[in-house]
């Protein structure tokens, strides 16, 4: 029998008793349903949060539901300044099904468009609105290895504060599955492939882009006949686009979708800021120091002294970095204030004093890229934002412990996802029954410092990545695939290079985690012998006995398993992960404050965490084995660590 709907109006309250919600104003129609403006009545103070509510005639598809669902999961564990956060989802009594969503304004670009509004965005501010968007898409195809899938404007919201908001990723089987009414918009940006969903891919999603980026700078879409695909090859350049984005548009508009760009926030760069010669970086070069003045402001005691060595350090590939940041800080607050209040008041004049002030810093900028067209490329994140509030809009959360984050390579992409970890004291090692001679004796650690690990093992699609920008041969598979699945056959010379790379590309402190670092992760405030207890269980890790499909034969795609209390996958099981130590048989005289224990002629290196090889026992938080540094296995990976700033600094 169908549920009783009752229909949707503001103030009313809907989800489970334990999580109640009521409604403050409708938002829009979207593909899935209705999206409205709610308040969270669990919380004290009551939480602002954007709903979508599933249209009632979708709930009886049960490959939808299913499909939904799983992506809301998928969603939370999404963490970046540019896509709506995602809270989960929930069944209301009265028949309702909806997710949550951290709230929007409510305008988006969709409206903007209908409403002209675009036509007179500076170049500046276009340039920050896709910028935005199309970091927001790495983002999520990094974290979650799947398109977006039904990219459009109606996607794309633009709020006060914080700018662009990328609802999704709401996943392409899930629309198909529905039937979604918004067919029509949908067709209008979908990719050729878009008709079989097995073909869909990250390359679909550029294509979108491209549509929007082309409405964006064109004031329209190309016209072409209903179910025709666009021949781009064969349109004109509008007026409004320069001949150097032509090419580029042209590129993310191809039918052949191996042909289109290959990341978006790259191709959206090369879009307002066409390639310029620039002659490579020294591999152990690094950005000039500044010393602070009297003050401790970061201000050179003797600017003039410091000048030439900033004309040879800043470059203009660095400088539209820099660009886009300032530009987009301001867009969402511009924007709203533009469309909602026609007339001036204080936070407008404020808003505008800071744009002159960004115009001159703009305008400084633009000097000294005309004064050093040919200087060479600075590690990556040399130039850093203000503050810290701005440095966690733009790269994710990374100030507050348990925040994720990614990192921006300086080719264009990004490096793994990192966990900022908690600082506490724990008890490294075990003597129980269980437990070897090398894992005594226990011995009280302290992580005072701020140091991330990355959530998941290096991949090989992390790997190949710097192996093909070092030259060097990319390791064997096994036969397994590539993509998510962990690197193996790597050494620990192999695996201190990779973060060597890492570190010049994104110009942060990147190395391999300390043996205390890795276990006080393992443990994730737990003191059991794994992190979940003191039992092996099933399903929990992937080893030769624990119950998991890839037991015994090959390691799992990373993620596959449940992550532990501060949200890091495989730290027990999988693959066996290299450390930074030197090998000691026993814990005496091992350091105190979660660094690495080094010594000279060191001869093996220790290991942590166990493998799909090994049983059982081996997979525990506190078990530690050692192997040379050059040798090879097809149960041996690694994942790295981050330093971070001690001292958040001041607003």
């Amino acid at each position: 029998m169908d549920r009783p709907y009752t229909p949707l109006t503001p103030g009313q309250v809907l989800g489970p008793e334990h999580h109640r919600f009521q409604l403050s104003a409708r938002i829009d129609a979207h593909p899935l349903g209705e999206l409205w403006q709610a308040q969270d009545l669990s919380t004290r103070p009551e939480t602002p949060v954007t709903l979508l509510l599933i249209a009632p005639d979708l709930q009886g598809n049960t490959a939808f539901v299913n499909a939904f669902k799983k992506q809301v999961l998928l969603c939370k564990a999404l963490h970046h300044p540019h896509v709506l956060t995602s809270y989960g989802y929930f069944l209301d009594k009265g028949g309702w099904l909806f997710s949550t969503h951290e709230a929007v304004d409510g305008l988006t670009l969709a409206r903007l468009f209908e409403r002209g509004k675009t036509a007179k965005l500076a170049p500046a501010k276009q340039r920050a609105l896709l910028g935005q968007l199309a970091q927001a898409l790495d983002a999520g195809y990094q974290a979650l290895r799947q398109p977006h899938g039904c990219l459009s404007p109606a996607q794309v919201f633009i709020n006060r504060q914080g700018g662009v908001k990328l609802f999704g990723f709401a996943g392409l089987a899930a629309l198909q599955a529905a039937g979604s009414p918004d067919e029509s918009v949908r067709a209008r940006y979908e990719a050729p492939e878009a008709d079989i969903p097995s073909r869909t891919s990250v390359q679909s999603d550029l294509y979108a882009l491209g549509l929007i980026a082309l409405q964006l700078l064109s004031g329209s879409l190309p016209v072409r006949a209903p179910g025709e695909p666009l021949n781009i090859e064969n349109q004109a350049r509008p007026s409004k686009v320069t001949p150097a984005q032509w090419p580029l548009l042209q590129q993310a508009l191809v039918t052949d979708p191996e042909a289109r760009p290959k990341g978006a926030a790259r191709w959206v760069q090369q879009l307002f800021s066409p390639p310029e010669s620039a002659t490579p970086t020294a591999p152990n070069e690094t950005a000039p120091t500044l010393p602070p003045n009297a003050s401790g402001a970061g201000i050179p005691n003797n600017p003039a002294h410091y000048w030439q060595r900033l004309k040879g350090w800043i470059t203009p590939s660095r400088l539209s970095g820099a660009a886009l940041f300032i530009a987009g800080l301001l867009l969402g607050i511009w924007l709203g204030l533009r469309l909602g209040q026609p007339s001036v008041n204080p936070l407008q004049q404020q808003l505008q004093r800071l744009a002159e002030q960004n115009a001159e810093l703009a305008t400084a900028l633009e000097a000294l890229r005309s004064a050093t067209p040919n200087s060479t490329a600075p590690e990556a994140g040399s130039l850093q934002p203000a503050s810290a509030e701005a440095d966690k809009r733009f790269r994710g959360d990374r100030t507050t412990p348990g925040g994720f984050f990614f990192d921006a390579l300086e080719q264009g992409d990004y490096g793994p996802e990192m966990v900022h970890l908690p600082r506490g004291t724990f008890l490294m090692g075990a003597e129980s029954r269980q437990s070897d001679d090398n894992e005594r004796p226990m011995h009280e650690v302290s992580i005072a410092h701020a140091v991330a690990l990355a959530r998941h093992e290096v991949t090989f699609e992390d790997y190949d990545r710097f192996a093909a920008a070092t030259g060097r041969a990319k390791p064997d598979d096994n036969g397994w695939g590539r993509g998510r699945q962990p690197v193996i056959n790597v050494s620990w010379e192999d695996a201190s290079r990779y973060a060597q790379w890492l570190a010049r590309e994104t110009g942060q402190p990147y190395r391999l985690p300390s043996e205390a670092e890795w276990e006080y992760a393992a443990r994730a405030g737990t003191q059991s012998a794994y992190w979940w207890g003191d039992e092996l269980g099933s399903g929990f890790a992937v080893c030769d006995e624990c119950g998991s499909e890839w037991d015994g034969k090959q390691p799992a795609p990373v993620g596959s398993l449940e992550a532990n209390p501060w949200g890091l996958f495989d730290l027990n099981g999988n693959v066996d992960e290299w450390v930074q130590d030197c090998y000691v048989d026993n814990h005496r005289d091992a350091p105190r404050n979660g660094s690495a224990r080094q010594q000279s002629g060191c001869e093996y290196r220790v290991m942590r965490g166990g493998s799909w090889f090994d049983i059982g026992r081996l997979v525990r938080s506190s078990s530690r084995y050692r192997n040379p540094p050059g040798g090879l296995s097809s149960s041996w990976g690694f994942r790295v660590a981050v330093d971070l700033p001690t001292e958040t600094p001041a607003q």
